[in-house]
């Protein structure tokens, strides 16, 4: 360990359990303990160490964690606080002190996972408590957001408070099972089950360990269990087993625990964490078919228990939560409720506050700059490709971002952070040879770049640049990153030291290749390029990850989310980091990112509502947001999904529509024709945002809904739930809406001429996708952040801004205030010029948005639901293949 490592973890250890001192208090106690070590280990500390430690110190104290939603069971009933003082918490001390002093955890954020441990282990049941009983919850995290840590310290907590038995399922792949073997290794077991030595936790104390039947080379295996002739009840500390999601291991477990114990296990209490709970774990078949095989397996293992704990853990719910779409009666009373529904809890974990997520990304007010678009790919390296394709060049996108991973891995080598691991993914295709073959020829690309650096590095800056290689880095230098260090030939200097580590490995079912970054093997961290597919998509952890390259794309949620492994902690480099992607994959991503917020936003207003896990799961499915996630769960057993939801204060816009000019002409007249019918109405009233008629017939917005022809991936715009919901409205009493023809000031924009007499001034867009059968807007929005305010007095929208500091206001909070005040629908008519990226074409775009007033988060249970039917014949010809296909050809 370096001595500013050892500096940095002697005062963590002292402060620990304390606020964060004063700046001049930590300088105080940093020197102090500078000086015993001094007189301990012989360590000389100068002023610059001291001082680089105190900083260390101190962005470790700035970084809070607030505490999430939580859901519980009306039968939920306290045991933990009774039993505090009795429990001997050995193994949970030690993770806390490892959380805080070996992995930098800030004080704060472990006193919340703290108490967010206890929440989860109060409502799971007393391990100790006679009897037969099963407690199911489920824990909702971000993607790379530290769900790991989380059931780590539960894990640890449940064998302190006497749980026997814990069982682990870590994904479908080997790579993910052995990375979630390791960290337990590492955080709760302090030994290394590959070198059989101490790590970890057992820095902080080695007096007891639990007994694994695993090892992070090895999944359970008969053979091994029995070579250890032992019993459970012959064990006095707690038995971990950490298993991949798969049928023959989860089986084999299955048997050995009825052979072997077969009259002791109803007397023992188990815990089971499942890792990715949505991935494998649920039963999508249907009701008059056998379980799915994993769903199955599982349920088998939790049978032999008659005292069970199963806690799911994911940053994608959806696929539990909507056990059967179609069939409330199944979710309340079959079998999948009763074995694997959450129905005890549900807890949504909120990030720290230097979590990198999609809202930091993607949205709107995004305050990272990392994403840059890939344009030249179709020719070398298409997005859809078939199991033969093979790759022969390098698009010149890819090797800039090979560019940037050298340059960013100089940076940070600059700043300090030369013992630490650096990371580079390629995810463009799902097939492994094409996989391998990448692997090939990145790694050629990558030994002609170092071998230009040995050559040309050490030259003047002038004469280095001569050399093609150089000069490429140079420009990608100047492009990316001369405002985070100005002088290219200080970057020069270190490039060498850069690249000469870097590996290119391969991440999949038939690779070789292990994505490892273990202290031992790397003591000096690991530098690498990971090339893969689905081994890449979930649960894995790429350590020190800087530049991701990502042609893949999927409509589904959870899989674009579980691909994200961008997502997460970047101290010290986020600056530096680049995500690489097509503008399309860009516009999904901003779309999902802010559905998600949306829907995560109503998980507090359902707490305060105090929902029980059933109702939560009812409300959820209600969503609009879910529609594509519910339809992955029934794609292989239906050629119709029908589902249910509730557009109650919601915004559904036509942000893709059809490229073909007869088409737009059509939808053109069909938007004229409806302000024509506004006209005979009401007069129409002059606002900033452009025209608005007040108290329009709907019938005239229905039939504009009606006979506007829309793009079939634009779903939430599909004629027959709008006019659904527009009709349950009119049997209350709402039967008209309000119309706003959106007009802009901005001196740039077209004037265009509405039925020959009405002249506003259309917007303009680039838009994400351009091609000749679509036009998708970015972010998969098209009115602009604000719009929805039209109609609402101008002192009311300024009590609504002052609740928001000054930031941008939610659209759905002016939904909220129309609800309250009875306003109508609010029928939004945008002819907008929509550009291509490239500047190639452009044209005028008629679309619309209705956005509907209420509060989705409101009440227990949606009263106005609409239903959507999704073709999935139709589904699969658009959008690559299902996630079975997936699996079979990884």
């Amino acid at each position: 360990m370096l001595g500013i490592d050892k500096l940095i973890d002697a005062v963590a250890l002292i402060l620990e359990k304390h606020d964060p001192p004063t700046d001049e208090a930590l300088f105080e106690i940093t020197k102090a303990q500078a000086m015993v070590i001094s007189m301990t280990d012989g360590e000389n500390f100068n002023d610059n160490i001291i001082t680089q430690a105190v900083r260390s110190l101190q962005a470790r104290f700035v970084h809070r964690m607030p505490m999430g939603a939580l859901f519980e069971s009306e039968e939920y009933r306290p045991w933990l606080a009774e039993r505090q003082g009795d429990i001997d918490w050995y193994y949970w001390e030690r993770y806390r002190k490892h959380l805080s002093v070996t992995k930098g955890f800030s004080p704060r954020v472990v006193r919340t996972l703290d108490t967010t441990t206890d929440n989860i282990l109060d409502r799971l049941e007393d391990p100790h408590k006679k009897g037969e009983w099963a407690k199911r919850g489920m824990v909702v995290g971000h993607v790379q957001s530290g769900k790991t840590a989380n059931y780590t310290g539960l894990v640890c907590k449940a064998a302190d408070a006497g749980y026997q038995v814990i069982i682990v399922l870590a994904g479908l792949l080997n790579s993910l099972r052995n990375q979630t073997q390791e960290r337990l290794d590492s955080d709760f077991m302090g030994w290394c089950t590959r070198v059989k030595d101490l790590v970890g936790v057992s820095r902080f104390g080695t007096g007891r360990r639990p007994v694994c039947f695993t090892s992070s080379v090895e999944d359970f295996k008969k053979a091994t269990a029995n070579s250890t002739a032992m019993n459970l009840d012959a064990l006095n500390e707690p038995v971990l087993f950490v298993l991949k999601k798969n049928k023959s291991t989860l089986e084999n477990l299955y048997g050995w625990l009825s052979e072997h114990n077969k009259h002791n296990l109803r007397e023992f209490s188990m815990l089971m964490i499942d890792d990715e709970a949505d991935h494998a774990s649920v039963n999508t078949n249907k009701e008059d078919k056998k379980p799915t095989t994993i769903n199955k397996a599982i349920r088998d293992l939790l049978s032999l228990f008659s005292r069970s704990s199963f806690v799911g853990y994911t940053a994608t719910p959806f696929a539990n939560i909507f056990i059967d779409p179609d069939n409330d009666h199944e979710m309340e009373n079959g079998e999948n409720y009763k074995d694997l529904f959450p129905r005890d809890f549900i807890l949504s974990l909120e990030p720290p506050d230097n979590y990198i997520g999609p809202h930091r990304i993607f949205v709107d007010d995004a305050d990272i700059d990392c994403i840059r678009s890939i344009s030249d790919n179709e020719d070398l390296l298409p997005a859809k490709h078939k199991i033969d394709f093979i790759p022969d060049i390098l698009p010149s996108s890819l090797k800039k971002a090979v560019n940037c991973f050298i340059l960013a891995r100089a940076i940070r080598l600059l700043r300090g952070q030369e013992r630490k691991h650096h990371s580079m993914m390629i995810n463009a295709s799902r097939f492994t040879d094409v996989q391998n073959i990448l692997k090939g020829i990145v790694s050629e690309h990558v030994k002609e770049i170092r071998h230009a650096v040995k050559n040309y590095a050490a030259l003047s800056p002038e004469q280095a640049v001569l050399n093609k290689v150089l000069k490429s880095l140079y420009d990608t230098w100047y492009e990316e990153y001369r405002d985070a260090v100005p002088e290219w030939n200080i970057i020069q200097t270190y490039l060498k030291k850069a690249i000469n580590p870097i590996e290119v490995i391969s991440i999949n079912s038939v690779s070789k290749d292990v994505l490892d970054y273990s202290p031992d093997q790397y003591p000096n961290g690991r530098s690498l390029i990971a090339i893969g597919g689905l081994g890449l998509s979930r649960g894995l952890t790429l350590e020190g990850l800087m530049v991701s390259y990502f042609l893949r794309n999927s409509i589904m949620y959870d899989t674009l989310m579980q691909m994200g492994r961008w997502f997460g902690y970047r101290d010290g480099y986020a600056d530096i980091c680049r995500i690489f992607m097509t503008d399309e994959a860009k516009a999904w991503y901003a779309h999902i990112a802010e559905s998600t917020e949306e829907l995560r936003s109503d998980f507090w207003s359902m707490e305060k509502a105090k929902l029980t896990p059933l109702e939560f799961g009812l409300r959820v499915r209600s969503h609009p947001t879910a529609l594509i996630v519910t339809a992955r769960n029934k794609m292989r057993c239906s050629k119709d999904v029908p589902v249910n939801i509730s557009l109650e204060g919601r915004l559904a816009e036509t942000s893709v529509v059809y490229a073909d000019d007869k088409i737009i002409q059509h939808n053109q007249k069909v938007l004229e024709k409806t302000i024509l019918s506004a006209e005979k109405y009401t007069a129409r009233q002059p606002t900033d945002l452009g025209f608005l008629w007040r108290s329009v017939p709907s019938d005239i917005v229905k039939s504009a809904i009606e006979n506007y022809e829309n793009h079939p991936e634009c779903m939430l715009t599909y004629s027959e739930p709008l006019i659904g919901y527009l009709e349950k409205l009119s049997t209350e009493g709402m039967d008209t809406c309000d119309i706003l023809l959106r007009s802009v000031k901005s001196k740039d924009s077209k004037p265009h001429t509405i039925n020959n007499e009405l002249i506003i001034n259309t917007p303009k867009r680039t838009v994400a996708v351009f091609n000749n059968s679509k036009i998708e807007f970015s972010k998969r929005r098209v009115a602009s952040k604000g719009d929805e305010k039209v109609g609402i007095p101008y002192d009311e929208v300024l009590k609504i801004q002052s609740d928001f500091a000054g930031k941008n206001v939610p659209d759905r909070e002016y939904r909220k205030y129309k609800w309250d005040q009875g306003h109508p629908p609010l029928f939004m008519i945008n002819f907008i010029e929509a550009t291509a990226k490239d500047n190639s074409k452009s044209t005028l775009v008629p679309c619309f948005g209705l956005s509907l007033p209420g509060n989705p988060a409101s009440g227990r249970r949606p009263e106005r639901t609409v239903q959507y039917r999704v073709n999935t014949v139709w589904w699969r010809k658009n959008y690559l293949v299902d996630q079975e296909e997936e699996d079979e050809e990884e």
